[in-house]
């Protein structure tokens, strides 16, 4: 069995990570993958959105050394919900590697690594972890300047051929064609990373809805925009 481990990363909150990182595991889900989302947030945001109890033992818990058990957020779909543990001082010494080593043992076809905006040493975990890294920016200067260092740190690791994910894309997050600098987002990055694959999420409601309510995308709009876009994410990963 072909394992896929997926980090979703970006330096900056707010550019609309966990969306995309909880919108991707319903859509794997709904086409029958095995699925576990490993939050790595302190704040916990994906086992909110994802309906589970946000506050229940989960990647400290592991990291820590034991073996909580996930919880079920939809057929499929699985969560370890983050949470402030995660900033003890125990994980913050951790090895780089001892996320990887930690979900060796998971028996799940995908993986998805929600990586906290802004937390280096638990973002640096779930890239070490991966094989494949979502680094996301909406269209603000700021956001941009965050998702390249993410990617600084992806090639720097790969130039050195050290443990972590081998293929990236770029994730255009809550593009909105009306607006002038989302417009122009797709082309600035063309020129900057003229390498690197980008793919978008435009802006949805039902994105946000999903969320909201607490409802996996794929049980709440499995037919809306949003959807078809993270549709297009998963076939990347699974095909690209």
């Amino acid at each position: 069995m072909t394992q896929h481990r997926i980090a979703v990363a970006a330096r900056k909150g707010g550019v609309g990570k966990t969306t995309v990182a909880c919108s991707l595991a319903s859509v794997l889900a709904f086409q029958g993958k095995r699925v576990l989302v490993v939050d790595l947030d302190p704040q916990s945001n994906a086992g909110y959105v994802l309906g589970v109890d946000p506050t229940a033992l989960g990647t400290a818990e592991l990291l820590s050394g034991n073996a909580p058990k996930p919880l079920e957020a939809a057929p499929n779909l699985h969560v370890l919900p983050g949470g402030p543990d995660l900033t003890d001082h125990n994980i913050q010494t951790l090895d780089p590697e001892d996320l990887a080593d930690a979900v060796a043992p998971l028996n799940y076809d995908v993986l998805i690594f929600d990586c906290p905006p802004g937390v280096e040493y638990l973002e640096r975990l779930g890239l070490v972890a991966a094989d494949v890294a979502l680094v996301c920016t909406d269209a603000h200067p700021l956001a941009v300047v965050g998702a390249g260092r993410v990617l600084n740190e992806l090639n720097l690791r790969q130039q050195k051929g050290r443990k972590g994910a081998k293929r990236w894309a770029l994730v255009l997050s809550k593009i909105d064609l009306r607006r002038s600098m989302d417009r122009a987002i797709d082309e600035q990055l063309a020129v900057t990373y003229p390498s690197i694959k980008r793919l978008t999420v435009h802006q949805d409601s039902a994105l946000a809805w999903a969320a909201a309510e607490r409802v996996p995308l794929m049980q709440s709009e499995p037919n809306s925009k949003g959807a078809k876009d993270l549709m297009a994410i998963a076939e990347w990963i699974l095909n690209g």
